[in-house]
């Protein structure tokens, strides 16, 4: 099992790199990677993730960590479809945001479960954590998101997706700085963030710029690999 996670692990690496070394610039310059190929690696993960919440005992005690994990990886892969089709489309953009909302509540699960178990977490550190990380997931929307004669629907879908996504994060952040163990969970969970600032900021303000969706997509799984090894802690 390991060395087959092993190589998984590597496959996942290789096809990022291979993904943006041979591709292409597209017409407006914001991405150079492979699509198929770099989309790819998201189900990778989900692969990983299953492989390792198969592996995982209750002896463990990540069992339950490692399978509401894995759900929220499969979850994302079916919303990296949607926001790859989305485009200029209203419904589908709204569509891509409750489902990876939904991947959100399934990392939720996760964490309130085993992880913040372990230490116990302190419910004041946990509430520290989330009045930060909630007050620049406004500012963030604000500043990069909001459009200020834009749809309401839109405006205030991605003002609640943004409180979704701002709430796993502090819990994530919280669990990393109370527990080490959580390092990789932490940082796995900053990096999506910020990478769905770049992204709002791109698709709702149009704020486009040579290799944003590189960078989108470079922090995107970057931050979903964190998290889905982060099931792996006390291995």
């Amino acid at each position: 099992m390991n060395t087959l996670l092993a190589i998984l692990v590597m496959v996942f690496v290789i096809s990022n790199i291979v993904a943006f070394a041979f591709g292409k610039l597209n017409d407006d310059r914001t991405r150079r990677s492979i699509p198929w190929l770099q989309r790819s690696t998201s189900l990778q993960l989900v692969l990983i993730a299953a492989l390792i919440a198969l592996s995982r005992t209750r002896e463990s005690g990540l069992q339950t960590y490692a399978f509401y994990v894995a759900l929220g990886m499969g979850v994302s892969f079916g919303a990296d479809l949607i926001m790859a089709a989305a485009g200029k489309s209203t419904r589908r953009l709204i569509a891509g945001m409750a489902t990876f909302a939904i991947a959100h509540s399934f990392y939720l699960i996760a964490m309130t479960g085993e992880p913040a178990q372990r230490g116990p977490l302190p419910i004041g550190f946990f509430l520290a954590a989330l009045a930060a990380l909630l007050a620049i997931g406004i500012v963030i929307w604000w500043l990069l998101v909001r459009v200020p004669k834009g749809p309401d629907v839109l405006n205030f879908g991605a003002l609640g997706y943004m409180a979704i996504l701002s709430t796993m994060t502090a819990l994530a952040v919280a669990l990393a700085l109370f527990d080490r163990r959580w390092w990789a969970l932490g940082l796995g969970a900053v990096l999506f963030l910020a990478s769905d600032a770049v992204l709002g900021n791109q698709i709702f303000r149009r704020n486009r710029w040579p290799y944003s969706s590189d960078v989108v997509w470079g922090l995107y799984i970057a931050g979903q690999a964190g998290i889905v090894l982060s099931t792996l802690a006390g291995s």
